[in-house]
């Protein structure tokens, strides 16, 4: 295979390109279409729940007042423009750092890739469960292949996945639900290739949970852009000039990752996604868990434990970038807060990522007993693994360890359906009654099947 083509001969861009139009709802087995109902309802969980967080309702203000309209729903708000319901819905899916994450790569898909499908499928009046479906199963494979394509180069040179390469993913999702051709949907990756851009630099801040509607936001307006006749290079991937090389350094550009097994991918990229335990970053969610089950196997208590030593993998570091964490953002980067709050309560979900509960001075004096270590391949595995070694020393004496390999909720480590349901329905359940989780529950679960578009649209409506 010549570098940058497919064994049609057409490079990346063109490829996906294709792929994104040819496939169809019967090319995409049962079983990604259940993964993809799964990864749906786990995001209008946490959406909902971040429409009426601090930074859902910036983004709505910000959206009622510069991109009204009537096309598109705004999760448990109103409507908007198509873009502007894209920014709202992906921000929203963001806002608590609890969306999903692919296990081997570091981009959270569903709030982009999800948010730009939904918005395009209202707009193109598609009525059809299967079109949103399929949109945000492409979507998602594209996400993830231009992903590996460009990881970790481009990852460990500063740039956040799910805003950067969510875009494409985003751009793909629309194509797909508005159903254009091959050289349209070409023209709509270089769009979204030229407006594709996210900060690591912003951990911590409102502009984080941004980059996700803002990926889902470009990749739905370089698909309108496109469907009206904009132009741009239709080789927009390859090249001295193109994303893969700009955006990364010394060779990490990939373009098999994006080429090889496409026209029958084997597994989906759906099958892939890891769903959150925690509302913090996935780094922290190995460690959480392993204080987790020492705090219940052993009985402890916060008052009881003298120290705490949570060893992560040597890149983690830079994602933990708040030691001391002082607000409810910072805290989800921060392996301190994170166990505190888990060695207070033996748990940690929303009630727990407030600015309230990281200013009390209970969780202030636990966090002080945290300290984090780093090691370099942690248990011999990727970075993407997300593995931790913690140890507790109590004030008798005693030492406690335990080690999780893989984050909880990864394929490699499965919470369960029963936390999955639990999570759902503690993130919407701040936000609808009980009849209202229910049926938005039920909605997501038989989209396509026993439910359709209408019934996802109207559990969303309102609260």
């Amino acid at each position: 295979m010549v570098h940058g083509e497919s064994e049609q001969g057409a490079g990346e861009t063109a490829a996906l390109a294709e792929f994104v139009t040819e496939t169809t709802a019967a090319d995409v087995p049962v079983s990604a279409f259940e993964d993809a109902r799964i990864a749906i309802r786990d995001y209008l969980g946490v959406a909902v729940y971040g429409a009426h967080h601090g930074v859902g309702d910036r983004i709505v203000g910000h959206v009622d007042a510069t991109m009204p309209g009537d096309d598109a729903i705004v999760l448990a708000h109103g409507r908007a423009s198509p873009t502007g319901a894209a920014l709202a819905n992906g921000t929203f899916g963001h806002a608590v750092d609890y969306d999903d994450t692919f296990e081997s790569t570091v981009i959270h898909p569903t709030s982009p890739v999800f948010a730009a499908a939904l918005a395009a499928v209202e707009h193109g009046d598609a009525d059809d469960a299967t079109d949103l479906l399929t949109a945000y199963v492409v979507g998602c494979e594209v996400a993830f292949r231009v992903g590996h394509a460009t990881f970790p180069s481009h990852y460990d040179n500063g740039w956040h996945s799910t805003g950067t390469i969510g875009s494409f993913g985003a751009c793909a999702a629309a194509a797909s639900a508005l159903d254009l051709d091959t050289e349209t949907t070409r023209r709509a990756f270089g769009v979204v290739a030229s407006g594709s851009s996210s900060l690591k630099k912003n951990f911590g801040t409102m502009t984080k949970p941004l980059h996700a509607g803002h990926a889902a936001e470009m990749g739905l307006r370089a698909a309108l852009l496109a469907a009206r006749g904009w132009t741009s290079d239709q080789n927009a991937l390859e090249g001295s000039l193109g994303y893969g090389e700009v955006m990364t350094v010394d060779g990490g550009y990939d373009p098999s990752a994006i080429l090889d097994g496409l026209s029958a991918p084997d597994p989906w990229a759906v099958a892939d996604i890891g769903f959150k335990p925690y509302p913090s970053g996935v780094i922290t969610h190995a460690a959480m868990d392993a204080t987790r089950d020492l705090v219940r196997d052993h009985d402890l208590t916060f008052d009881r434990v003298e120290r705490v030593i949570a060893t992560l993998d040597e890149a983690a570091n830079e994602m933990l970038i708040h030691a001391d964490a002082e607000t409810e953002l910072e805290a989800k980067f921060s392996i301190e807060f994170c166990l505190a709050a888990v060695l207070r309560e033996g748990e940690a979900g929303v009630h727990e990522f407030t600015d309230e509960y990281v200013s009390a001075s209970e969780t202030r004096e636990a966090m002080a007993s945290v300290e984090r270590d780093f090691e370099v391949d942690l248990f011999g595995d990727e970075f993407a693994g997300y593995g931790a070694r913690v140890v507790v020393e109590t004030t008798d004496g005693d030492r406690y360890e335990n080690a999780v390999c893989h984050a909880p909720g990864s394929p490699n480590n499965p919470v369960g359906e029963a936390r999955l349901v639990a999570k759902f329905e503690e993130a919407a359940g701040a936000v609808y009654d009980d009849d209202g989780v229910a049926a938005l529950r039920s909605a997501v679960e038989g989209l396509g099947q026993t439910t359709t578009l209408d019934d996802l649209l109207a559990a969303l409506s309102a609260p």
